[in-house]
């Protein structure tokens, strides 16, 4: 394997995306990439002056930071788990991106191990977006000198987790390769890495309350998790870092060997329902969205996390439904070739009831038997009904993002800053109503009309978009 052709294929890729990222949609224009910027900026600055305040009001001088911190340490696998997860059931839909180096003289494993390398770079983003606030707070409170004690807490961890994570996928692509299962990679992995969330989750509850236990009662808590941890404050920093450099040394070859040498391409749709529904524009817009492969592991997701609820005697409203209603971030770009199959593609606003109505049955048929278990369980349908709302309020905003980011050719870094984005525009909302406490009818209406307002561009931003695909307009 060729280091050269690894970093060249990893800049290509990286170009790609911003190229692509900032070439369509609404991150065109110049004001909207200086605003996107803004705001990310803005709230990662947010985060950091929210952490400083809490950490410094609430643990500063009073010791408790020593076991915050150990709690950190012992649940940062779980969110570099969240992380991964996130990542790599995006970049499932990246075959495009791959496509990119098919005509270029390198190899499947040099292909693998370049993109290995742009997902660690996005999951490194990522892990600087959750813990970079802890961890700039911290060091700004206790001072330089806990610069070590953060690094063999958090970042260790972190890297040896992903590489952990990235060598055991290696391990069962090969597996689902040698049983003659590799299309179906993209319903597999996630299932494994939602059994994996739920698995660790309890456990990572277990240990928080086991450190809580143990600094009440002044006793030392140790666990493999803490290793680095233990290290830096045994022995010093250079031990955690030789540690670090060694598991590297053996995990990255081990990575390079068991990366599969041959390419085979993902199911992308799933024959499920008869086609004699496409009959009809809108049930065709049904079996597009309902054997898409972003369902396919929604779904998967939901019902593990059922399961899980069920058999662990989690109380909960149903918010795992919310994962159903992101599918309209790709129902846009998944249906555009059925407004590109006809010569009149219909009216916009038709389409656009179609694609939204097309999510609501699916909510439906998900919500249906979802609320019933949280109803069985013993969550009243009261508690239920705000899930709902917000779930059918996420379907238009999740529609909107897939029109103003398209996630054209499987990039999925325009879904990543589109729900970003998206997210840090309703939590400025929800926060200023909170602030200014207005009548829940008042922040009824006032979410109402936003969501016509979400609707009202949404039908502005399709029209343009078949405006630019009849080349009536400039892209």
């Amino acid at each position: 394997m060729r280091i050269k052709s690894v970093v060249l294929l990893f800049r290509l890729f990286w170009l790609f995306i911003v190229r692509r990222v900032l070439g369509r949609g609404l991150l065109a224009s110049p004001a909207a990439r200086l605003s996107a910027i803004f705001l990310l900026v803005a709230a990662f600055a947010g985060f950091n002056v929210l952490s400083y305040v809490v950490i410094r009001q609430y643990l500063g001088g009073t010791g408790l930071l020593e076991p915050v911190l150990q709690v950190a340490n012992a649940s940062v696998g779980f969110w570099v788990l969240i992380a991964y997860t996130l990542i790599r059931v995006l970049f499932m839909k990246a075959d495009e991106l791959l496509k990119l180096s098919f005509n270029l003289p390198v190899t499947n494993k040099e292909r693998t191990m370049a993109f290995a390398l742009f997902e660690s770079s996005l999951v490194l983003l990522m892990t600087v977006f959750v813990f970079g606030a802890f961890s700039i707070s911290t060091v700004l409170i206790e001072g330089t000198d806990y610069i070590p004690r953060v690094l063999a807490s958090i970042w260790f961890p972190a890297i040896s987790t992903y590489q952990l994570l990235s060598l055991g996928y290696y391990l069962l692509e090969r597996g689902l390769q040698a049983l003659r299962i590799a299309r179906l990679r993209g319903l597999v992995v996630p299932m494994v890495l939602a059994l994996g969330l739920a698995v660790a989750f309890p456990q990572i509850n277990e240990q928080s309350s086991q450190i809580a236990e143990s600094y009440v009662f002044g006793r030392d808590y140790n666990a493999p998790v803490l290793l680095y941890a233990k290290l830096q404050e045994d022995v010093g920093l250079w031990l955690s870092i030789l540690v670090l450099l060694a598991t590297s040394a053996a995990l990255i070859p081990a990575m390079v060997a068991i990366a599969p040498r041959n390419y085979v391409p993902m199911r992308r749709f799933f024959a499920f329902l008869p086609s004699r529904l496409a009959g009809r524009k809108f049930c065709v817009y049904l079996l597009v969205l309902f054997r898409s492969f972003e369902t396919m592991v929604a779904v998967s997701f939901i019902i593990i996390y059922s399961v899980f609820a069920w058999f662990e005697h989690l109380v909960l409203p149903p918010y795992a439904l919310a994962l159903i209603t992101f599918q309209g971030v790709y129902a846009f770009s998944n249906s555009e070739p059925l407004r590109r199959m006809v010569t009149y593609p219909g009216r916009t606003v038709a389409n656009y009831l179609r694609l939204v109505g097309s999510q609501g049955v699916l909510l439906m048929v998900v919500g249906i038997p979802v609320v019933t278990i949280s109803v069985a369980q013993g969550v009243s349908f009261e508690a239920c009904l705000p899930v709902l709302g917000f779930c059918l309020s996420n379907i238009l905003i999740s529609t909107l993002v897939g029109i103003a980011f398209p996630p054209e050719k499987g990039n999925p870094f325009t879904v990543i800053i589109g729900v970003l984005l998206t997210m840090i525009v309703v939590m400025i909302v929800a926060l200023g109503l909170n602030v200014f406490n207005f009548d829940p009818i008042i922040s009824m209406a006032v979410f109402a009309a936003l969501n016509l307002l979400v609707v009202f561009y949404s039908i502005l931003g399709m029209r343009r978009m078949e405006r630019i695909a009849r080349h009536e307009v400039a892209a």
